[in-house]
């Protein structure tokens, strides 16, 4: 990695920063697209950047060091955190189990967990983060990936944990969480060889190779982290944007509790315009220069998704939640070979998430004002209070 001093850009750490993320990125894009920052390396905060990169892993690349993973001496994230040709098989390999059909036959189970929380939290009332979009994408994931349902609090703090260590920059802390984390897959993993079942782990666990290459235990931990750590937190605050955007426009309620075809679109146009992930970082392969700007290989960059997804550039109203945007190429997912594998199983959660909560209310509205929000890489509600009317 480089170690040229360079005059900083921006602070993505100021308080002023982290108090509006929104505000500060989309003034990062109008004043300097491509900055640079301590903390992150390169941002990169135009629609037409953060694309091109995506789909030029040649250049940008995904091989990140400096992470948990690497800390602990164990294999880069797979296959988040691999380049072609590498990443190929395990991206296809996994892909697999993501399946439309796979949607299909687990929707039941994932729509039974939040008509259950839901039932709970609208008897009780109090905070919908706490009560509903805290547990739900991440107890569905565990249904999905045949995990104990009831550990969902483990795995929500060791993921926070990695997180603020992160934000923190305190790889102490990163480290423990990390190794904690490992050892209860491992646990699972001995535990689940002995007792198969027919869930994603178990097929995983069984598969002793992909396309030649050999999968051994400490691979198979590393993909079983990144689904459980990157498969529930971004779904958690996507989930949370939602209901507070809707909280906010009750005509917006009106219409989609009318026309329930509606909701799976209307949440990306929200998601759009109030991302739940603030950026994700990419490695410099290769010099190139990029509006004036010369980045050399070994710079960090970070892709500063949310930024990109307002960028009048790229859509018109940008600055507008404009419900039934067609079309909308929102990097909400990603793009190019790394979009979220697990794009389809968090469409699916939002989607039941939002009609559940639609059908068994007659409107809600926010109890108090605006709620503070997690600061970077994310975006959602730290809690959602709200005021509810019975359907």
């Amino acid at each position: 990695m480089t170690t040229a001093r360079r005059e900083p850009d921006w602070d993505p750490l100021a308080p002023e920063v982290l108090d509006d993320q929104r505000r500060a990125h989309d003034e990062m894009r109008e004043r300097c697209p491509v900055a640079w920052s301590e903390f992150l390396g390169w941002s990169l905060f135009k629609y037409e950047d953060v694309l091109a990169a995506v789909r030029d892993p040649a250049t940008f690349g995904n091989h990140i060091s400096g992470s948990p993973d690497g800390e602990t001496g164990a294999v880069a994230s797979i296959p988040l955190q691999l380049d072609p040709p590498e990443h190929t098989p395990y991206k296809r390999f996994l892909s697999t189990y993501f399946s439309t059909e796979r949607m299909s036959e687990f929707e039941p189970r994932s729509r039974e967990l939040a008509a259950s929380l839901l039932r709970s939290y609208l008897h009780t009332g109090g905070d919908a983060v706490a009560a509903f979009t805290d547990p739900y994408p991440v107890q569905s994931l565990c249904a999905f990936l045949g995990w104990p349902a009831d550990d969902w609090r483990r795995l929500k703090t060791w993921s926070s944990e990695i997180e603020r260590a992160a934000l923190r920059r305190d790889p102490a802390m990163g480290r423990r969480a990390t190794e904690a984390f490992y050892a209860y897959i491992q646990s699972f993993i001995d535990a689940r060889r002995d007792d198969p079942r027919e869930d994603v782990t178990t097929w995983l666990l069984e598969s002793e190779r992909i396309e030649g290459v050999a999968l051994d235990d400490e691979r198979k931990r590393s993909i079983l982290r990144l689904l459980l750590h990157a498969g529930h937190g971004t779904t958690t605050a996507s989930l949370g944007l939602c209901i507070l955007y809707l909280a906010k426009h009750s005509e917006v309620q009106s219409h989609l509790r009318a026309h329930p075809g509606a909701i799976a679109a209307a949440s990306e146009e929200i998601l759009r315009h109030d991302g739940p992930l603030m950026s994700m970082p990419r490695l410099v392969r290769r010099d190139c220069e990029l509006r004036g700007r010369t980045l050399t290989a070994g710079d960090r960059v970070a892709l500063m998704y949310a930024a990109a997804d307002r960028d009048p550039d790229a859509f018109g109203d940008a600055d507008r939640c404009v419900i039934g945007r067609s079309p909308n190429r929102h990097l909400i997912f990603g793009n190019g070979l790394h979009f979220c594998l697990g794009a389809r199983l968090a469409r699916l959660e939002l989607r039941i998430a939002l009609e559940e909560l639609l059908a068994r209310t007659g409107s809600f509205t926010l109890a108090n004002e605006d709620p503070r929000r997690y600061r970077w890489p994310g975006n959602g509600p730290r809690s959602l209070p709200l005021a509810i009317e019975a359907a």
